[in-house]
């Protein structure tokens, strides 16, 4: 990526972007008025003022690093999982029902670890769990 860090654009929103410490952002900035009218000036705080906008007004998505884990579990204990999942922010991708229940689901690896001694704790008992793959996953920043 270059940066041009002369313009009445560029500059200040990327200052902006860096300031809030925010990656992976495109900000896009059409100019329908302005130029000699506005001066130097003008454009920069139209442009900053609209990036500080659009930032206030964003819905933000933080990811972490995590894994895809199939879950199988006896009945007696699936609602009781599915309730733990649901109070603890995890994802069930997927629910299969046969001899036993098998749960797909998504979670950070911090959670992961915290599931496994919550349930050595609760005593609710995995038949067997298996890592599928690490993958990005939607989170709050705290998690």
């Amino acid at each position: 990526m270059t940066e041009n860090l002369h313009g009445t654009a560029g500059a200040p929103i990327l200052a902006i972007l860096k300031a809030n410490e925010l990656y992976n952002v495109l900000v896009i900035v059409t100019r329908y008025f302005g130029g000699i009218l506005l001066g130097t000036g003008g454009l920069v705080r139209a442009y900053t003022g609209a990036t500080k906008k659009a930032l206030e007004d964003a819905k933000y998505i933080f990811k972490q690093i995590g894994e895809e884990v199939k879950i199988t579990i006896e009945y007696s204990v699936a609602e009781q999982f599915k309730y733990y999942c649901r109070k603890n922010d995890i994802n069930i991708i997927k629910e299969e029902y046969s001899e036993k229940v098998e749960f797909l689901i998504e979670i950070t690896t911090k959670k992961f670890n915290k599931m496994i001694t919550d349930f050595e704790k609760l005593q609710l008992k995995m038949t067997k769990f298996e890592i599928i793959g690490k993958k990005y996953i939607k989170t709050t920043i705290d998690n």
